[in-house]
């Protein structure tokens, strides 16, 4: 497989100013792009195409005026039903645009299209039973992950210039990983949550979720983040003096050689570029795990349930629904079933746990912010997969017990890091021909030294 060789939003936004091409030229070549991808990839549960081509003739002036996106189905559109996928759960219509959006559109964004999730946005593989299965654009046998998968498989495949997602664990760098691009997860206070789908104020996790950009480049990444942050960053400089924090005795599985030969080979660019190297040790990262699979079990178990009443009062059945899945006539995803299933087994049982963990998270947070400060970065490998065949992601993802495939991933959320994935196109799978991602990550606020690393690091990998 070779990197996609389409221009970025940034050289796109270029061309447009040098009268080189057109916001009607470009909105055309993404739809021409996205229809031809659609009956492949099945990435796109609404495509405002009219509506696009029409804003194009006038776009509005802004850092993205004319340049085609796409929002992930749990965004609220204004007029557009967000179902998240799911049968059972009624729709949800919102009036108005959700604030990201609003500022997207502000800054002169048209929107194209919106993605496709796996119902309840709660998996690693975009299935559902309303829309259907979305494919991978590298390899349409294979996952684009989740649950910002539609987003991924998008611009992963040209078919919009960005996409915008939501990222409770691992939801946009996981996509993005699989499909060879960028994936920006914020801080969960850097960008407003209003209007995206669930709401989930009042739990801890929604400490966990973070509402970013998948693009083409790091420089993209930075671009739509100046728009849709609560506060822009400064002007970009050289990341030289930063300090590189390598982990050690962190509980992690590589199932690929070209995973660990990307790790070894980023360490290297960016201590090239003058990031200075210091070995900490993550020796809790087991313990955080398992407590993260009993946070989800607590927190959600309602919501789900609740969720999953239908329009006409039917209440949700495990026992019924296991019936029905094993005769193949399931009401939800198997994904979400899988993950519904096991929360009997792995929530708390002692009083008082739920408040204890979350004691726990507290303290370790605040003892990486100060680890981290604002000149720190964390390096780690995005995934220890590549993307993997269909049905085999929600297996391996699904599961009681410590998953060192995705311990990495999941850490910056429950820590509340800000985390970007960089393709490192470099550094292929010979066999398969995928691409591995590269992860940094920073404490909240230090987001500017974050991006100024990613930019040298995908100089280095991509």
């Amino acid at each position: 497989m070779n990197k996609p060789i389409w221009p970025d939003a940034t050289e796109l936004l270029r061309q447009m100013q040098s009268g080189e091409c057109t916001a009607v030229s470009i909105v055309t070549e993404h739809i021409d792009r996205l229809e031809a991808n659609h009956a492949r990839l099945n990435a796109a549960v609404h495509v405002f195409k009219d509506e696009a081509l029409a804003e194009a003739h006038n776009p509005r002036p802004g850092p993205l005026s004319g340049l085609p996106i796409s929002v992930k189905e749990t965004i609220g559109l204004a007029g557009q039903a967000i179902t998240a996928g799911s049968r059972r759960m009624p729709p949800i219509v919102y009036a108005q645009d959700a604030p990201v959006v609003q500022r997207l559109r502000a800054a002169g964004a048209i929107v194209l299209a919106r993605s496709n999730v796996p119902e309840f946005a709660m998996a690693g593989e975009t299935d559902n039973l309303i829309y259907g299965r979305t494919n991978n654009p590298l390899d349409e046998t294979r996952v684009p992950g989740g649950s910002s998968g539609g987003e991924g498989a998008l611009v992963g495949s040209g078919s919009t210039t960005l996409g915008i997602g939501t990222d409770i664990l691992g939801s946009i760098r996981i996509p993005a990983s699989f499909c060879g691009v960028v994936g920006f997860k914020p801080a969960s206070g850097a960008v407003n949550k209003q209007g995206i789908w669930p709401d989930l104020q009042g739990l801890f996790l929604d400490s966990w979720l973070g509402v970013g950009p998948l693009t083409r480049s790091v420089r993209d990444a930075r671009l739509v983040y100046d728009v849709i942050a609560e506060k822009p960053l400064p002007e970009p400089k050289s990341p030289n003096g930063l300090r590189l924090i390598i982990p050690q005795q962190f509980e992690l599985t590589a199932k690929a050689d070209c995973i660990n030969a990307a790790y070894t080979m980023a360490q290297t660019v960016l201590e090239m570029a003058g990031l200075v190297a210091e070995e900490r040790p993550f020796p809790d990262v087991k313990t955080h795990f398992l407590n993260l699979q009993q946070i989800l079990a607590a927190e959600l178990e309602k919501p789900f349930y609740d969720m999953l009443v239908t329009a006409d009062g039917q209440k949700f059945s495990l026992a019924a629904e296991t019936l029905r899945q094993a005769v193949g006539r399931g009401t939800i995803y198997g994904g979400l079933f899988q993950l519904i299933a096991i929360i009997p087994v792995i929530k708390p049982r002692k009083a008082g746990r739920v408040a204890e963990i979350i004691r726990t998270y507290e303290q370790a947070r605040a003892d990486l912010y100060q680890l981290l400060g604002d000149d720190g970065v964390l390096l780690l490998p995005t995934l220890g997969i590549l993307a993997p065949k269909h049905g085999q992601m929600n297996r391996a993802s699904l599961r009681p017990g410590v998953n060192g495939t995705v311990t990495a991933m999941t850490f910056c959320n429950y820590m509340n890091l800000s985390a970007i994935t960089v393709p490192a196109w470099k550094d292929p799978d010979p066999e398969t021909g995928l691409v591995p991602g590269v992860m940094l990550a920073c404490a909240p606020g230090a987001e500017a030294a974050l991006l100024d690393a990613a930019s040298a690091l995908e100089a280095g990998i991509s």
